[in-house]
């Protein structure tokens, strides 16, 4: 499985259109980017926590490599050593088989030292 990170109005606006799902990351589609984001399930709270925190609308979507038409790339496009799956293509709304609840920073509970 393949892990993507996203707003939820988002999601739910493809699952409402019955798909694709085109979203390459925040604020930016598919068509702009050229693929779309993803995590494999050891990167995905880093992603959620860099890129997402203090957000409280988002998901993450479990996708099923073997239900996509588009082809899966992994690589390390930042040049970090750190390579992380890229759909290339729209992922249709059947392709994911889960959508779960994500935890950063800012939705996590607070001490009550702060």
């Amino acid at each position: 499985m393949i892990l993507h990170v996203a707003i939820s109005d988002e999601w739910d606006a493809a699952v409402a259109a019955g798909g694709p799902y085109d979203r390459s990351t925040i604020g930016v589609s598919l068509a702009e980017e050229g693929y779309i984001h993803c995590s494999f399930p050891d990167q995905v709270a880093a992603t959620a926590e860099r890129y997402y925190a203090g957000r409280d609308d988002v998901v993450v979507l479990v996708i099923d490599p073997d239900r996509l038409d588009a082809e899966v790339r992994v690589e390390d496009l930042m040049g970090t050593g750190v390579e992380f799956p890229h759909v290339y293509g729209p992922i249709p709304v059947a392709a994911v088989v889960a959508v779960e609840d994500v935890e950063t920073a800012a939705r996590r509970p607070r001490s009550p030292l702060g």
